[in-house]
């Protein structure tokens, strides 16, 4: 049984480290109800609607990387069904996310 303890707590420390590193790569907007932005993700345009960030991870094809779906969900926000682009919200804050080719906006819905 002592072969198994060490594979196994490996595996745990290597994920929660993983987990660790995907949400910090990740901070929160306090304007945009706390929705969280990518570090690397340049601020082009703000508004009251919202932000428009410059980010080369997005893409009009397919939308957001799975880490940064991932850091959305670990953080509370749940994805729901939009018109045209989904929706995210947590507590009753919603916040519409559009990602096209370098290009994220991230919009307050009321």
């Amino acid at each position: 049984m002592k072969k198994f303890t060490w594979p196994i707590a490996l595996s745990c420390l290597i994920l929660i480290g993983g987990i660790f590193m995907i949400l910090s790569n990740y901070k929160a907007d306090a304007e945009l109800s706390g929705f969280p932005i990518p570090q690397n993700a340049e601020l082009v345009e703000e508004n009251d609607y919202g932000k428009n960030f410059d980010w080369p991870k997005a893409s009009g094809d397919h939308g957001i990387p799975w880490s940064y779906g991932l850091a959305l969900k670990l953080d509370g926000w749940e994805k729901v069904k939009g018109e045209l682009t989904p929706i995210y919200q947590k507590n009753g804050k919603k916040v519409d996310l559009i990602a096209t080719t370098d290009h994220l906006s991230v919009l307050k819905v009321k």
